[in-house]
């Protein structure tokens, strides 16, 4: 945490805090407290938890205090005898209230506010899960952007070396004009790689600095994959069990139904227990004094609303009915995105194997061309062609081990953050 803590620090002072590259754990835990979208989702999340608290709280008594005060000049007209004089009347009263039977008005708001958090926690996780995928995402393209300017710069410094060369053979008839030609048309091919390259490079880099708040000159090498279910059953299972699409889904329906339950208690009667104390005092006569304390149960009926508690009883069902067919329809989404997640997590790992093995057969014949030209076995053409081969090569496996990665922590983002602590990998 020290660490992060001075990693954050240097990303807002715009300067490195140390000479340790910074790893993708620390890259997310940077972004986990930068995220002004994940700050939203956390807010949102703690309102949707004291809506909650605030809905179960309406099962409980009441206690309110009410008063009155005033001035003015009373004149009962002589009657009983008295004359006209100036008089403070004044009240007070306390009551005591405690809902007994409501026709479910509060079991259907506690339902539906209790549905509103677990929506509001489900979102928050999908944030979370969302914005680890995004900085893998992107940290895996800045080391692949890495990759590919270098070997970018260092094909335009051969490139540029072999065309010396060329152009000095030529100049003492060793070499046709042709090979010059042809390594310049190289090297101007090279310039513009390393200008996409450096593109690249700064568009990453500002991305992830986007995401974290950083701006490290070194970034760590992509550890391994984080852990993920085995089989495509056991992701589909696990999606069903923790996805955070399906789980808001799951808390609209919820909510609906609590709605629905809410509508249809308005046509319905309300008790509750009270118990009340008054005082008043020069209310209706100079002096008058009047003290009152009661207990009781106290109901209403709203029996009769023109048809409007029936509407909005039906009204409520459909909102139901639509939160059934959302709910059916997050979880045949999911299960599509799973099972492609699943597919790509397979086939870019299987394209990083090879993107390697590529890279490692492009060094070592170029390793094999460099001697057969210094013997003159082969032209200048074919160095150049091999030196750009090995940098493409160099080039693709970066971008492959990001591609591993990115695909890996999507899946990890569809399923939910649970998922994958005790599993085996795939």
């Amino acid at each position: 945490m020290r660490r992060l803590a001075l990693l954050v620090l240097a990303g807002t002072l715009g300067q490195p805090a140390m000479a340790a590259p910074l790893t993708l754990e620390e890259a997310m835990a940077a972004a986990q407290a930068h995220a002004p979208t994940l700050a939203t989702a956390i807010a949102e999340a703690e309102a949707a938890e004291r809506r909650a608290a605030a809905a179960r709280a309406a099962a409980g008594p009441t206690a309110t205090l009410t008063g009155t005060v005033g001035w003015g000049r009373l004149d009962p007209g002589g009657y009983f005898g008295l004359n006209a004089t100036d008089v403070t009347p004044r009240a007070a009263q306390v009551g005591i209230e405690q809902p007994l039977y409501a026709g479910g008005r509060i079991a259907g708001a506690r339902a539906a506010a209790r549905a509103g958090a677990e929506a509001a926690d489900a979102a928050l996780s999908q944030s979370r899960t969302g914005l680890r995928a995004d900085v893998a995402q992107a940290f895996g393209g800045v080391l692949a952007a890495n990759a590919g300017l270098l070997a970018a710069r260092r094909l335009v410094q051969s490139i540029q070396t072999a065309t010396a060369q060329t152009r000095l053979r030529f100049k003492a008839g060793e070499v046709p004009a042709t090979d010059v030609q042809q390594a310049e048309a190289r090297l101007a091919e090279a310039d513009a790689l390393l200008a996409g390259a450096t593109g690249q490079h700064d568009a990453m880099r500002a991305r992830l600095a986007r995401l974290t708040g950083l701006k490290p000159e070194v970034l760590a090498p992509l550890p391994a994959d984080p852990p993920l279910p085995a089989t495509l059953d056991e992701a589909l299972a696990a999606a069903e069990a923790h996805a955070p699409a399906i789980a808001r889904a799951k808390a609209g329906l919820a909510a609906a139904q609590g709605q629905a339950r809410m509508a249809k208690a308005e046509g319905l009667p309300q008790v509750a227990a009270y118990a009340e104390a008054s005082s008043v005092r020069d209310q209706f006569f100079p002096g008058y004094r009047g003290d009152l304390a009661s207990a009781g149960v106290r109901a209403r009926w709203n029996f009769f609303a023109s048809g409007r508690v029936r509407a909005e009883g039906q009204a409520a069902d459909a909102g139901v009915r639509a939160a059934e067919a959302r709910l059916a329809d997050a979880r045949g989404t999911v299960r599509e995105m799973v099972i492609a997640g699943f597919a790509n997590v397979r086939a870019t790992r299987l394209a990083a194997e090879a993107a390697l093995r590529q890279q490692q057969a492009s060094e070592a014949a170029l390793a094999s061309v460099q001697q057969e030209v210094r013997v003159g076995m082969k032209p200048t053409l074919a160095l150049l062609d091999a030196q750009r081969d090995a940098a493409q090569a160099a080039q693709q496996a970066a971008a492959a081990a990001s591609q591993r990665a990115a695909a890996a922590w999507g899946l990890l983002a569809l399923i939910g953050s649970d998922v994958g602590k005790d599993a085996t990998k795939m």
